[in-house]
């Protein structure tokens, strides 16, 4: 697979996943935000998504540092084995954690086909959650990405 894609969202998810604490009460609403636009809006990432997200970490400093980390780490990978993408399965079962109904904003409209539409399934999944710390924690993939990029790494 070519990773010509935004790697903002992986290494996003993969630092917000290593945060020690938790996030302020705007951050989270920020979030919520990113979420939302990212489900009802995913063509819009490079016009206003994308910069939303930024605003939540680059204030945050341990956020910061560590997605300045994993994004470089990102741009330097060739390729993206497909097998580090999260399954279908694992998305559905993120979903389910959060067992509280939501009564407002929509239903995601996109299967989990591609690079972008799987990631972006799960950050609306955990920025809707009502502790995204605690969801992300859950996100069993990113586990496979911190393998991945720690060998790549070591091999460069």
């Amino acid at each position: 697979m070519n990773t010509k894609a935004d790697n903002t969202i992986i290494a996003f998810l993969l630092a917000f996943q290593d945060l020690k604490t938790a996030l302020g009460e705007q951050e989270k609403q920020n979030l919520k935000e990113v979420a939302k636009q990212l489900d009802t809006q995913p063509k819009a990432w490079e016009d206003y998504i994308k910069g939303r997200l930024l605003e939540i970490i680059t204030p945050n400093p341990d956020l910061n540092q560590s997605y300045q980390l994993y994004k470089s780490q990102l741009d330097n990978l060739e390729e993206i084995p497909d097998d580090l993408l999260p399954t279908e399965a694992e998305i559905s079962r993120l979903n389910t954690l959060e067992k509280t109904p939501i009564t407002r904003g929509f239903k995601p409209k996109y299967e989990a086909t591609g690079y972008e539409t799987q990631l972006n399934n799960v950050v609306v999944i955990v920025g809707n959650s009502s502790q995204p710390e605690e969801t992300v924690k859950q996100v069993k993939f990113l586990e496979k990405w911190k393998q991945f990029l720690s060998q790549s790494n070591q091999s460069n």
